[in-house]
């Protein structure tokens, strides 16, 4: 006699497991629109469409266009984040700064859709003061959480700065947004290797000693 076995039963989602599934689907579709079509010209009706909801879907989740991309660049921002700490304590100063350079080379050669949509996005924050002020306090924050990351490495390595270290990541910052802009504007004249050899040089300047 053949021994009767029960199909396993299906685990239902939590309301809010369905939720935080239908935010991913969303923000995964809304990033492949607009990377495709630009910020201004996606329609929340596509973005809903291609993720297999309503727009009442997108609406449920996300105050508009605006908040979504908001999300999607907060998370970008961790991903770099997560970048450099796990270079950070990897061998000298110096090593760090080639090392971080080599990252955003290939940062510049593979992620041009979305530079496009990151400067567009700015553009966007610039004229909405509510998601203006959100985006700054995100740029904020990332700058913030990098500082004490290298904060904490120069006092573990004992490395000396000369300027304050804040100082140091705005700079670094504001290289980054320049040779992005840089990129788009002229790029057979911006080589995808540019920025990492300007941080060397600067790190270089700026270590004491």
């Amino acid at each position: 006699m053949h021994a009767v076995t029960s199909n396993p039963r299906r685990t239902r989602l939590t309301r809010e497991e369905r939720r935080r599934l239908t935010r991913e689907q969303l923000l995964i579709s809304a990033l492949e629109v607009f990377e495709e079509r630009g910020y201004a010209d996606s329609s929340l009706e596509e973005i809903a469409e291609r993720a297999g909801f309503t727009r009442k879907a997108v609406y449920s989740n996300f105050s508009g266009k605006a908040e979504l991309l908001l999300e999607i660049v907060e998370r970008r921002f961790q991903s770099h984040i997560d970048q450099v700490e796990r270079i950070l304590g990897e061998g000298p100063a110096e090593r760090q700064a080639v090392d971080l350079g080599a990252v955003f080379s290939v940062y510049f050669s593979r992620e041009r859709a979305w530079e496009k949509l990151f400067f567009e996005f700015c553009s966007v924050a610039s004229r909405d003061e509510e998601i203006g002020s959100r985006f700054r306090a995100r740029f904020r924050e990332a700058k913030r959480a990098i500082t004490r990351l290298v904060e904490e490495e120069r006092r573990k390595s004992g490395t000396e700065l000369t300027m304050p270290t804040e100082r140091f990541v705005n700079g670094i910052f504001a290289l980054f947004s320049g040779i992005s802009m840089e990129k788009l504007i002229d790029p057979d004249e911006t080589d995808d290797a540019l920025f990492g050899e300007m941080l060397g040089l600067i790190a270089a300047g700026v270590i004491a000693g």
